[in-house]
């Protein structure tokens, strides 16, 4: 496997688990109410810390950017599609925070919100990473060339995801702590 998609699977892997936990957050606060929100927003900050600042961006610039310019006819429309969920991230963490805010304060609609919130969010980050796994990723390795690949290559191995790096560190070791209990191997394994 290339170095690029490597790390880029371990990332997905976190983000998997992440959107794993997510969902479940979401099916136990619509079924009594119960919610970690600690949790929740230790996981709306590693959202708006790696995969909104470092891995969309990284994947617009090197890998998208590279595919374009090999075979714009075979991946305009896929890379579109992709870039167009990229763009709306920063309004699905923008949701997501402010529901978790309004749950915080309380109201007759805030549990009800945040599970929509919650529960959409996991749908959509699961959905938006089988797409490039299964079809923007498979697409790369068809079109790319040795020397698009090299460039790629070192541009994610300098990636530093607080989830898959060496150690998570006290910001996200409880979410860490979290994707290992649940039986999500870790992040790089």
């Amino acid at each position: 496997m290339r170095p690029a998609m490597w790390v880029l699977m371990r990332e997905h892997l976190a983000l998997r688990a992440v959107a794993r936990i997510i969902a479940m957050e979401s099916a136990l606060l619509a079924h009594d109410g119960r919610v970690d929100i600690l949790l929740l927003e230790n996981i709306a900050a590693y959202i708006a810390e790696f995969p909104n600042r470092i891995h969309h961006p990284k994947e617009e610039a090197y890998l998208f950017h590279a595919m374009r310019q090999r075979a714009p006819e075979r991946c305009t429309a896929l890379l579109d599609r992709l870039m167009n969920e990229h763009d709306k991230e920063a309004d699905g963490t923008a949701m997501f925070l402010s529901a978790i805010q309004a749950y915080k304060k309380g109201g007759p609609f805030a549990i009800t919100h945040l599970a929509e919130v919650t529960g959409t969010y996991a749908k959509y980050l699961e959905r938006h990473i089988e797409i490039e796994n299964t079809q923007a990723f498979v697409l790369a390795e068809e079109i790319l060339h040795e020397s698009d690949w090299d460039v790629i290559n070192a541009a994610f191995l300098a990636n530093i995801d607080p989830l898959v790096s060496a150690a998570p560190g006290p910001r996200f070791a409880e979410l860490y702590r979290r994707i290992v209990a649940l039986g999500a191997p870790p992040p790089g394994i």
